[in-house]
C-alpha cells in the first residue's frame, strides 16, 4: 500500500502545451501506451519559482535511488479485477518493486477520475482532474481508500521546464497542494501520473520517464460503457475522441440501433432491447474504431 498512498498524495492535473502556457487538458495516455520510469531524488532544494509561466526549474541535483516503475495503459477489460468496477473507461497496469497495481479510471469530457487500485475501491472516488481550467485555477477533493480518508485542494500555479541530469524536461505544469508545503510536477501529456515533487528547503523527487519501444501495435480502442449491466440506459464514451458513430448489436450480430454524437460520449436507451449480451461499434471522426460489450438486465 505505500506506493499507492504515494500516488494518490502525489496526485493533481495537468494542461495542453501551449507555448509553456498549460491549460484546459484533458490529455490522458491511449490504450497501449507503455512506459518506464527511474527515480531520482535530492535531500535539498531551493530557488524554484512558484507562479508564472516560462520557467525553467533546476533539478540537476538529483541522483538515481534504485526504484523503477512500469505503466502499461490498458482496456477496461484487461483488468483481472474489472468485474469490480463496470464504470472504468482506462486501466493502468504498474508494476514497481515486483508488486502489481491495476488503477481503474473513469475518463470523460470533464474529469479524470481513479475508482480502484486492485480489489480496493476508491470511496467517493479520486479526482485527478476537472476542466477546463487556467493559471490559478483549483478545486479540493476528498476521497477514502482501505478505511483512510484523504482531503487536499489543488492550485495550478506555474508551467515552465525542468533541467535533469539526462536533458530537459518540456511541458511541465506546476500544483500547489497541502497549503503550499509542496508542489507537484505533471507532464502535460500524461495528468494521471506525476513526474515528482518540490518541496521547498527539503527536496525534489523526480521520475525519469521513457516510452517502451518495440511493444506491438496498440491494440483496438475499446468504449466505456457503463453502468454494465443495464437495465435502462447505457452511458458511452470514448475519451478524448469527438464525433462518434455508433451501433448496438444483438447475439445474432443484427442492428439494434444506430446513432451519432458531435461529442466523445453518448446515452443509449436500452429499455426496449431483450436481456442479453450486446456489443457495441463505434467509429469517431477520424476512423477510429472501437468496440465494447455490455448487458442488459431486467
Amino acid at each position: 500500500m505505500k506506493n499507492l498512498y504515494t500516488a494518490l498524495f502525489l496526485t493533481a492535473c495537468v494542461g495542453t502545451a501551449a507555448a509553456q502556457t498549460l491549460t484546459n487538458a484533458n490529455s490522458i495516455p491511449a490504450v497501449g501506451y507503455a512506459e518506464t520510469r527511474t527515480y531520482y531524488n535530492s535531500s535539498s532544494a531551493n530557488g524554484w519559482a512558484l507562479t508564472g509561466t516560462g520557467n525553467t526549474w533546476d533539478a540537476t541535483g538529483v541522483t538515481p535511488f534504485g526504484i523503477t516503475a512500469m505503466s502499461n495503459y490498458r482496456a477496461p477489460g484487461d483488468s483481472p479485477f474489472a468485474a469490480s468496477y463496470p464504470g472504468t473507461t482506462l486501466c493502468a497496469q504498474r508494476v514497481q518493486d515486483g508488486n502489481t497495481e491495476w488503477r481503474h479510471y473513469i475518463v470523460d469530457a470533464a474529469h479524470a477520475e481513479m475508482i480502484g487500485v486492485s480489489a480496493e475501491a476508491v470511496v467517493d472516488g479520486r479526482t485527478y482532474c476537472t476542466y477546463p481550467f487556467s493559471l490559478g485555477s483549483s478545486y479540493t477533493d476528498s476521497w477514502t481508500i482501505n478505511g483512510n480518508s484523504f482531503s487536499d485542494t489543488y492550485i495550478y500555479v506555474a508551467s515552465g521546464e525542468v533541467t535533469a541530469p539526462w536533458g530537459t524536461i518540456t511541458n511541465v505544469v506546476l500544483f500547489e497542494t497541502s497549503g503550499g508545503f509542496s508542489y507537484y510536477l505533471y507532464l502535460a501529456s500524461n495528468l494521471l501520473d506525476p513526474i515528482g515533487t518540490y518541496t521547498p528547503g527539503f527536496g525534489i523527487d523526480l521520475w525519469k520517464v521513457e516510452l517502451i519501444t518495440g511493444i506491438p501495435d496498440a491494440p483496438t480502442l475499446q468504449v466505456g460503457l457503463w453502468p454494465n449491466p443495464a437495465t435502462e440506459e447505457v452511458v458511452l464514451s470514448m475519451p478524448g475522441l469527438q464525433g462518434l458513430s455508433f451501433t448496438l448489436l444483438d447475439a445474432l450480430g443484427r442492428a439494434v440501433l444506430t446513432n451519432t454524437t458531435t461529442g466523445d460520449r453518448a446515452v443509449i436507451d436500452v429499455r426496449n432491447c431483450a436481456p442479453g449480451t450486446y456489443r457495441v461499434l463505434a467509429v469517431d471522426a477520424r476512423g477510429q474504431r472501437a468496440t465494447g460489450t455490455v448487458m442488459v438486465a431486467r
